[in-house]
Parts: C-alpha cells; sequence; structure tokens
C-alpha cells in the first residue's frame, strides 16, 4: 500500500511547497500551538504535535 501522507521534504523535491509556505506554516503553528493542522499547499497540512511526538529527537 502507497504511503498517502508524503513528507515535506517530499513535497519539496516534488516543488509542492516552498520555504515560504512552510515557515508560514511554522509561524502560525508557534502563533497557536493548540491548533492541529497547518496548511502548507493545495491539499496538504502539517501537523506539529504529530511530528514533534513521532520524532524524540524534536522534542
Amino acid at each position: 500500500m502507497a504511503d498517502v501522507s508524503p513528507t515535506v521534504g517530499e513535497l519539496f523535491k516534488a516543488k509542492a511547497v516552498t520555504d515560504e509556505l512552510v515557515n508560514a506554516a511554522v509561524d502560525a503553528f508557534l502563533s497557536d500551538p493548540a491548533k492541529s493542522a497547518h496548511p502548507i499547499a493545495d491539499g496538504y497540512s502539517l501537523d506539529f504535535a504529530a511530528a514533534v511526538a513521532g520524532h524524540g529527537w524534536a522534542s
């Protein structure tokens, strides 16, 4: 079964997101960390809380 959740790195390679889009999502998260989904591009969003929880070194 194919992974339907590409990484940000994969989205960069596919040119689906830019630094500016990711930076805007990070800024939105930092201003309201309780919000779970932060859109980064058409049809894609980031869940920073899940990303940090899923990667111990990030916390």
